[in-house]
């Protein structure tokens, strides 16, 4: 069973709420876990200064980490928040720097067992998230990501989960329209995903559903600086967060980490050369090749409603969905150099067992053939 969270959304929430949420635990030194230009950029250095160091809060800040936090990361950060004495544990940027907060906080109070199970040794220090991108939900989810010799984990635990979330969009203003549709993109992957999940509940269904409709219609008035379109973004991306935090992802992820570890394409946009062919794949599926839970019918059902919220013809989600993607500006542009085994070899076999649609390997040779796809 997952910790309960309180959260804070929508425009002024950090404004109107970080204060009285750092009065409630009573710090005397705040470990910072931050983004490097973000942390000015978007506003966030102005409002926990004015809440912590001039109100005599010492405020230790750590930033020196990769965008996607390696093992070794990890454990320089365990290293410089255990030679401080700390109270609280503030994360504020993109995902990557919410995931690198959650996992020092976690590895700081559970010694590991026996591959990831683990034990408690140390109280956990409360964790605040606040997200400073419109994608990852990693202030939502009870899992983090790192690399450990270019091979994506996830570390999953009740205790990863953030305390306190405050999901500002005003944050999110200053966000490139690049780094818009990738982390944009990547939570309407996750609302997606969650909905054809194998794992989905009542409630994820729920969750998915809302990110979809305030994501999807969105996201393309978010990349042009539409402030009322970013803010409905940025709540979409926390629910969608809620969503995998039941289901967890499906194949477009599990397909997308060896494009980043090896290609060094961002998470979403990662994301997003695989998902036109997945979405015609998982909304076509034939009885013999389904896995789900429901009955066959009933996720057919499921998909006609999700073709509605996406505007999807059946039969054209493969040419449509692209061109969304197309729209956002990320490109499905392949390497020079690129070699297809090395993405096939590094596939999450974790994500990819969520997937409705089981994969044969002559069909993911169609993903590939020729690039014509990608």
């Amino acid at each position: 069973m997952n910790r309960l969270q309180k959260a804070y959304i929508g425009v002024s929430s950090a404004k109107n709420n970080l204060e009285n949420v750092i009065k409630t635990f009573s710090p005397l030194r705040i470990f910072l876990v931050r983004g490097k230009n973000s942390y000015e950029l978007s506003g966030a250095k102005t409002l926990i200064d004015s809440n912590t160091t001039k109100k005599g809060i010492d405020l230790i800040a750590f930033s020196d980490f990769s965008e996607n936090p390696k093992e070794e990361d990890v454990i320089k950060g365990v290293c410089s928040l255990e030679a401080q004495r700390v109270d609280l544990i503030m994360a504020t940027g993109g995902g990557s720097v919410i995931d690198m907060a959650k996992l020092l906080r976690f590895r700081h109070s559970y010694a590991r067992v026996k591959n990831n199970n683990f034990k408690k040794i140390k109280e956990l220090i409360p964790l605040i998230a606040m997200p400073t991108t419109a994608g990852t939900g990693a202030e939502a989810t009870h899992f983090a990501v790192l690399y450990d010799n270019k091979v994506k984990y996830s570390i999953s635990h009740p205790d990863i989960l953030p305390d306190i979330a405050i999901v500002d969009p005003s944050f999110t203003y200053t966000n490139s329209p690049y780094l818009t549709a990738c982390s944009g993109f990547d939570a309407l992957s996750q609302g997606i995903e969650a909905y054809w999940n194998v794992n989905a509940t009542a409630e994820s269904d729920k969750y998915a559903v809302k990110a979809i409709e305030l994501i999807y219609p969105n996201l393309l008035l978010a990349i042009n600086n539409d402030l009322e379109a970013r803010n409905n973004i940025s709540e979409g991306a926390y629910w969608a967060g809620k969503a995998i935090n039941i289901t967890k992802t499906t194949a477009p992820h599990a397909f997308s980490y060896p494009f980043t570890s090896y290609y060094n394409y961002p998470h979403g946009h990662a994301v997003a050369l695989t998902f036109p062919f997945f979405t015609h794949f998982n909304m076509n599926i034939p009885e013999n090749e389904y896995k789900g839970k429901l009955p066959l019918s009933d996720y057919n059902d499921k998909m006609n409603h999700l073709r509605s919220l996406l505007k999807l013809e059946t039969g054209k989600e493969y040419d449509l969905m692209k061109n969304y993607i197309l729209a956002t500006g990320l490109s499905f542009n392949l390497p020079q150099i690129f070699n297809e085994n090395i993405i096939l070899k590094n596939i999450n076999m974790e994500r990819l067992d969520n997937n409705p649609h089981v994969l044969y390997q002559n069909t993911v040779s169609q993903l590939f053939q020729l690039h014509t796809y990608l």
